[in-house]
C-alpha cells in the first residue's frame, strides 16, 4: 500500500501488506509521519492530508520518544502526551512498535485512545446523570419520558413490565393507543391543565390495554418540562399498578350492596309473609269447599312458590342449611316451562324446550334450581316485547356435567353491562332491581357451576349454565348465606 506525502503523491512504504487489512494503522518514517489513520486526524484536530510530514516530537512527548529510541520490533504499549492542532495537552495510551528496514526507523502506531482524565466538574456531571438514569431505570415505580404529542421516548423497566412492552420498541409508540378509550379524553384534559400552567402537576386513575389483552388499572403522576424559556418539552410520567387496589375496593362495594340487600330482604320477607299466611289459609279453605276446582290447586301452588321466593331473600340476610337431594334437571326444566307458558303467551313468545332422552340427575335444592330457571326464563320472555321465540336446551356437552341453555331474541344487554350483571340493584330492565340474576348467580355458585352470557343489541341473548352431574358424596350438607 502507498502513503501520501504533505503534496498528496503517492510514496511507497514497506508496510502495505499491514495496511490493507489494518486501515486503522498510522506509521511515522524517520521521525515524521507519512499515515495517517482517520482515527488519529480526528483525535489531534487534524484534517486531510494535513499530518502527513509532521514531526512526531511536535505531537508527542519528546521525553517518551527517547525510551523509544532503543526499542527492538516488538509491539508495547506507551502512556504519553500528546500535543493537539488547537495547543491542548491530552493523554493517550499508544499501542505501538519499532521496524526498522533498509536503515530507516519506522514508528507503527497500531492504536491510540484517549485517556484524558476528565475534569471535576464534567466528572461531577457525568456521575449526576449516571445515578439519574440509575435511578430512573431500576425504580420500582414506572417512569417514561412522554412528548408533548404523547409518544413514548423512553420508558424504565417498571412502566415496560406494567403495561406489558418490551424494553426496546421496534415502532414509534404513543401512549393513547394503551389507554382505555373511555379514559383517554380525561388523559388528554389534564396534560392541556399542565400546558396552560392551571396546575404544576396532575394525578389520575386511568384504565391501560396490556399487552396480553387484560386491563391494567394505573395511578398516574404527570409533571411538565419546560425549557428555560418556559416552553415545554416533555411529560415525565410516573405509573403504579393499582388493579389489585381497584378489585378489592369493588369487592367490598359489592359486599356493602349485599349487606343493604340483606338487611331489606329480610325486612320485606318479614312484611309479606304475614298477609301470604292469611291468603294461604283462605286458598286451602276454599279448596275444601270446591274440591272440582283446579284453580284453587293452582293458586295454593303458586302460594308456596312465593313462600320460597321469600325464603330466598331471606338467604340473604341470615345463613340457612341447604340440603341436597338427587333431582331430574329435564323434570325441573319441564315444570318451569309449563309454568312459563302463561306468561310467555301474553307477551307473544314461542317456548321451545329441547331435552335429552337420558335424564340429566344432578344434586341439588330443587326449588332454588326451579326458582334460578323461573328468573332466567322471565328475564328472556320480557325482553321480547314484541314477541319472538324463547329456546331452553339441555344436552351433555361434558362427560361430567350437563349444560342449560336460555336463548331468545329479544333487545339484547350492551357488551358494557354484561359484566356487572349479577349485582344487586344493576339491571338493563326499567323498572329492575337486578335481585333476580343476583339470587340466579348465586344459586348457580351454591351448586358448583358456572354461568356465561353472550348477547348482542337487538339480536337477543343466551345464558348458558353448566352444572355437575350427580356423583355421590359430592354435596354434603352446607351452611350457605
Amino acid at each position: 500500500m502507498d502513503s501520501q506525502d504533505d503534496s498528496g503523491e503517492a510514496r511507497s512504504t514497506p508496510f502495505g501488506a499491514m495496511l490493507e487489512w489494518m486501515p486503522d494503522v498510522s506509521v511515522a518514517e524517520n521521525g515524521s509521519m507519512i499515515v495517517v489513520s482517520q482515527s488519529m486526524r480526528d483525535l489531534f484536530g487534524y484534517g486531510g492530508n494535513e499530518m502527513i510530514g509532521e514531526r512526531i516530537d511536535r505531537l508527542f512527548d519528546p521525553d517518551s520518544l527517547d525510551r523509544l529510541s532503543g526499542a527492538d520490533d516488538r509491539p508495547f504499549r506507551l502512556q504519553t502526551k500528546a500535543y493537539r492542532r488547537n495547543k491542548t495537552t491530552i493523554a493517550v495510551d499508544l499501542h505501538a512498535s519499532t521496524v526498522r528496514r533498509e536503515g530507516n526507523v519506522y514508528l507503527v502506531i497500531r492504536a491510540i485512545e484517549d485517556v484524558t482524565p476528565p475534569k471535576p466538574e464534567e466528572a461531577s456531571a457525568a456521575i449526576i446523570e449516571e445515578r439519574f438514569r440509575s435511578a430512573f431505570h431500576f425504580a420500582a415505580v414506572g417512569m417514561a419520558l412522554v412528548t408533548v404529542q404523547g409518544v413514548l421516548q423512553e420508558m424504565n423497566y417498571a412502566f415496560c413490565e406494567i403495561i406489558g412492552l418490551p424494553t426496546q420498541a421496534a415502532e414509534e409508540l404513543n401512549i393513547k393507543s394503551f389507554l382505555h378509550p373511555e379514559d383517554v379524553d380525561s388523559y388528554l384534559e389534564g396534560c392541556t391543565r399542565l400546558l396552560i400552567g392551571e396546575t404544576q402537576s396532575c394525578e389520575m386513575e386511568k384504565r391501560f390495554l396490556h399487552a396480553s389483552g387484560r386491563l391494567v388499572w394505573g395511578a398516574l403522576c404527570i409533571t411538565l418540562v419546560r425549557d428555560v424559556d418556559g416552553r415545554p418539552l416533555n411529560y415525565i410520567i410516573q405509573l403504579q399498578d393499582v388493579t389489585q387496589k381497584k378489585e378489592t375496593e369493588e369487592l367490598l362495594r359489592k359486599s356493602d350492596k349485599l349487606t343493604i340487600v340483606g338487611q331489606l330482604a329480610a325486612g320485606v320477607a318479614h312484611e309479606v309473609r304475614n298477609p301470604l299466611t292469611v291468603l294461604k289459609g283462605f286458598a286451602q279453605i276454599l279448596r275444601s269447599e270446591d274440591r272440582d276446582n283446579r284453580y284453587f290447586e293452582l293458586m295454593l301452588s303458586e302460594v308456596e312458590r312465593i313462600e320460597a321466593i321469600i325464603g330466598e331473600f331471606l338467604m340473604l340476610a341470615k345463613p340457612q342449611m341447604v340440603k341436597f337431594y338427587e333431582a331430574d334437571l329435564n323434570v325441573l326444566a319441564s315444570e318451569v316451562a309449563s309454568l312459563m307458558e302463561t306468561k310467555a303467551i301474553l307477551y307473544g313468545v314461542q317456548v321451545h324446550v329441547r331435552l335429552p332422552t337420558e335424564p340429566s340427575v344432578i344434586l341439588c335444592d330443587a326449588n332454588q334450581i326451579k326458582q334460578m330457571l323461573v328468573n332466567l326464563m322471565q328475564n328472556a320472555i320480557e325482553s321480547m316485547t314484541d314477541g319472538g321465540k324463547l329456546c331452553v336446551v339441555l344436552e351433555r356437552r361434558e362427560p361430567y356435567s350437563v349444560t342449560l341453555t336460555v336463548q331468545d331474541d329479544g333487545c339484547g344487554i350492551p357488551e358494557e353491562r354484561l359484566a356487572r350483571l349479577g349485582e344487586p340493584f344493576y339491571s338493563s330492565k326499567e323498572k329492575g332491581t337486578g335481585l333476580g340474576l343476583m339470587i340466579s348467580y348465586q344459586i348457580i355458585q351454591k351448586h358448583r357451576g358456572r354461568v356465561k352470557v353472550m348477547s348482542k343489541v337487538n339480536e337477543g341473548t343466551v345464558f348458558e349454565v353448566v352444572l355437575p352431574i350427580s356423583e355421590k358424596n359430592t354435596y354434603p350438607e352446607v351452611s350457605q348465606p
